[in-house]
């Protein structure tokens, strides 16, 4: 229950404003509610995991570049601002546990007085001012300017459009000067007299959040620099009220920095129109000192079971260890920052494109892009060429892994080192509460793991074996109440005393790619269930890919570093495929980088039993080391693949798709292969031609012969229309008008072999459709009268003919 005290004239008003913002998130890193856990906090329309540009927005803060800063896009004639009515006695100031609020106060008609409005660029509408609060620590970070591009403080005044369709803030830097700032002044009086006023009504029974005494000390008894009793008569505050645009800027001339974002707070929604000064306000030193205390010290009641009384009151803040109550910043995501100046644009930078239009999918990064599918199986050479210069092809290459990509025997043995994971925005994952509704929560720290990896190549096969030892959790994030179906230890262990150890394998074969490739088949831990490839892309480079295609894949690239190749660096990615947030819009989890060094399996297994010993890892949550080759039974045999998985996909034990396709193999080929090779040797070439050519006349003789005998021609070897008819018709036993190859071998007997045959029945089927009809019989019949007169002069062969029909001998038409 979070209660904000408002000051409305000269009275106090207590006024609870339902669940506290501390009870659902933080900004520190312990307990799992910090901003890098943001993206997982179970509530309606949360977006701080990003929505991959279905906004046309995206996630707030960011890093404005020094490039920006340094130079003007355009200018900023297109803003205009207006100041509102609003007195101090109309105002409400408010502080809670994790920042300090002024907003106009509401009357008993529900109406405000008015806080100030603005135009900005690209939009007709005006927004209207409906409140500004601080942010201890700047939240944008500035190249090239501040303290290392951040400021102690952020003020934010925050618009909404008329139509109440869209935000707008307004904000600047905050600053130390050598002057205090005379409206800022008042501001700071309005909070320290609520904190006055709760200080002198409600004892402090717990001592303050113990991290930000690095930046402040919380006292119970501490008198407010301004703390006068508000006594009839006593001007509080002068006349009139505060003009947001006018009195805040201590610059006379500034610029803006504008682009579009999202709240920064959760739900973190896209909906933000963002405009920072490029000069920071100024104030004193005492002045900041006394916001750090009103923000960081704040105190929070308990109330009595009427609701009203005050019983108690506890020191409550949502502030990080450092003091900070600012989210840290989001990648730009190819938004481009505009810088807007007083005095016209100059060079236009930084123009690197905008988010993806709404509704575009979500892209996810791969490091190298694997290898596209090769297509078909089969050997596509041409006539005169085989497959014998691809592997794929060829039985003598070997399918051994080490054969086909010898960096498989640099790649194998034992290796140690350190892993470091991040969220999807780039921090270093501390420890979150387990919860099994997200599957990346591990509640150990996650910004040094120790890591022992054992990698075997035995012919075909492939053994990995990934240990994991994490310390144990803080003793912070051990104080923090277990939200319900979640918990702070895994096993049996107890938080902030017992590290944890998992274990993870993935086994593979070879493939018939002959490329080094393994097919990941089984896996172990927390992949259970993916499967994907394991490629070499390079001698020194490996690309691993797993997934299970419905809940998770998992990407990763690593590397040799030395020429020795005893040292690898590698980098990978965690995606959760989900229709849920944050996972629908951006399924980016986590990213992880690691080294590892090479040792010998002693020393390997040494530093194991080291790393539970140092980390208090229970007996029961540690795995053994095992020798190459084999499988940890983590909690079954189950969990191992049988020899009888391995030899369903290791390929020598089964067949190769890659063979040459038969068709472009036999005798005709090899034929007209060495036809080829002939012509190359022009006299030879000149002669085979003239043993084709004699080749085709003797076919050519036969078949005339053979038609000869069962034909009655006239005495100049012609045969009538009425004659090629009935020949055709004999030919044709079945009668349905062509000569099929079986009708042909038939009708030419035994005189040929089969393979001549062919031959001949090829030359008088001109058209090739495996049949002759009656115009492609004519055609050939046309020749028969001086193929038979050549060989009666050669030979003096006369063919009996039969006797001629009565049709026949009444003179018909010559054919």
């Amino acid at each position: 229950m979070k209660l904000h005290w408002s000051l409305a004239g000269a009275s106090l008003l207590a006024v609870v404003d339902g669940a506290g913002i501390g009870n659902f998130f933080t900004y520190y890193d312990a307990g799992g509610l910090g901003p890098d856990r943001w993206p997982f906090l179970d509530m309606e329309g949360n977006e701080c995991g990003g929505m991959g540009g279905a906004t046309g927005y995206g996630q707030s803060p960011v890093t404005i570049s020094q490039a920006v800063e340094s130079t003007c896009d355009t200018d900023k004639a297109a803003y205009s601002f207006t100041g509102g009515d609003c007195t101090w006695n109309d105002l409400k100031f408010s502080l809670s546990n994790n920042g300090a609020k002024v907003e106009p106060k509401v009357n008993d008609d529900g109406t405000t007085c008015n806080f100030g409005s603005m135009n900005i660029p690209h939009t007709p509408n005006k927004f209207n001012a409906l409140q500004f609060h601080i942010h201890t620590y700047s939240e944008h970070e500035i190249e090239g300017k501040g303290d290392r591009g951040f400021f102690p403080a952020e003020l934010h005044v925050v618009h909404q459009e008329e139509t109440k369709e869209s935000y707008a803030v307004f904000g600047t830097m905050i600053d130390v000067g050598d002057t205090a700032h005379p409206v800022f002044e008042y501001f700071l009086r309005g909070w320290e007299l609520l904190a006055t006023n709760v200080a002198e009504s409600c004892p402090v029974t717990s001592a303050p959040y113990a991290a930000v005494q690095q930046k402040v000390t919380c006292s119970a008894t501490y008198q407010f620099p301004y703390n006068q009793s508000v006594q009839d008569g006593v001007a509080f505050f002068p006349d009139g009220g505060p003009n947001l645009y006018e009195d805040l800027p201590t610059a006379s001339e500034w610029g803006v920095y504008t682009y579009k974002g999202g709240l920064t707070t959760p739900g973190c929604n896209e909906i933000v129109n963002w405009n920072l000064l490029d000069e920071a306000m100024l104030i004193s030193q005492e002045q900041m000192d006394r916001l750090d205390y009103l923000i960081l010290c704040f105190v929070q009641p308990t109330f009595a079971s009427d609701g009203t009384t005050v019983e108690s009151c506890v020191h409550n803040t949502v502030a990080s260890e450092s003091g900070s109550t600012s989210r840290p910043p989001q990648p730009l995501l190819g938004r481009k920052v505009t810088h807007r100046c007083p005095n016209g644009p100059g060079v236009v930078i930084n123009d690197v494109g905008v988010l993806p239009p709404p509704g575009q999918d979500f892209v996810k990064p791969s490091a190298i892009e694997e290898p596209a599918n090769t297509g078909s199986n089969k050997c596509t050479k041409t006539l005169f060429e085989d497959c014998s210069d691809d592997p794929r092809y060829d039985p003598k290459v070997s399918l051994n892994l080490k054969s086909t990509a010898p960096s498989w025997a640099d790649a194998e043995g034992y290796w140690v080192g350190t892993r470091r994971v991040y969220n999807n925005q780039g921090s270093q994952l501390m420890e979150t509460f387990a919860s099994d509704k997200f599957k990346n929560t591990m509640p150990y720290p996650q910004d040094e793991v120790k890591m022992f990896v054992n990698r075997t190549v035995m012919q075909t096969r492939y053994f990995e074996h990934l240990y994991q030892v994490f310390k144990p959790a803080s003793l912070t994030f051990c104080t923090f109440a277990v939200p319900e179906e979640s918990s702070n230890v895994l096993g049996n262990g107890e938080c902030g005393k017992n590290g944890y150890a998992t274990v993870g394998e993935r086994f593979g074969t070879a493939t018939f790619e002959k490329d080094g490739t393994v097919d990941v088949f089984f896996t172990t831990g927390r992949y259970a269930g993916g499967k994907g490839k394991a490629i070499t892309v390079d001698d020194d480079t490996f690309y691993y890919k797993i997934g299970d295609d419905n809940s998770f894949e998992y990407s990763e690239t690593e590397s040799f570093n030395n020429p020795a190749k005893t040292r690898v660096a590698g980098s990978g990615q965690y995606f959760i495929i989900s229709d849920v947030l944050p996972y629908s819009a951006n399924p980016l989890a986590e990213s992880f980088t690691y080294e590892l060094y090479q040792v010998s399996e002693e020393t390997f297994k040494e530093q194991l039993a080291a790393a539970y010993a140092d980390n208090n890892v229970l007996p029961e949550d540690q795995k053994p080391a095992i020798s190459s080759g084999n499988c940890i039974d983590i909690s079954s045999d189950a969990t191992c693949p049988s020899d009888a998985m391995f030899q369903s996909v290791d390929p020598l034990y089964n067949s190769t798709p890659y063979e040459q396709d038969p068709s472009v193999k036999g005798g005709w080929i090899a034929f007209f292969v060495i036809l080829g090779v002939l012509v190359l040797v022009g006299i030879l070439y000149v002669w085979h031609v003239h043993r084709i050519n004699q080749q085709a006349d003797h076919y050519k003789h036969q078949f005339a012969r053979r038609i000869a005998e069962t034909i009655n021609m006239d005495h100049d070897k012609k045969l009538s229309a009425k004659g090629l008819e009935q020949e055709f018709k004999t030919i044709d036993s079945d009668g349905n008008g062509v000569i099929t190859k079986e009708e042909f071998y038939r009708f030419m007997g035994d005189r040929v072999s089969e393979q001549d045959f062919n031959v001949m029945f090829a030359a008088i089927d001109i058209d090739h459709s495996g049949s002759i009809d009656f115009a492609e019989f004519c055609a050939f019949m046309a020749q028969i009268g001086a193929i038979l007169t050549e060989e009666e002069e050669r030979t003096g062969y006369k063919p009996s003919r039969a006797a001629p029909a009565k049709d026949e001998e009444a003179g018909n038409e010559d054919a």
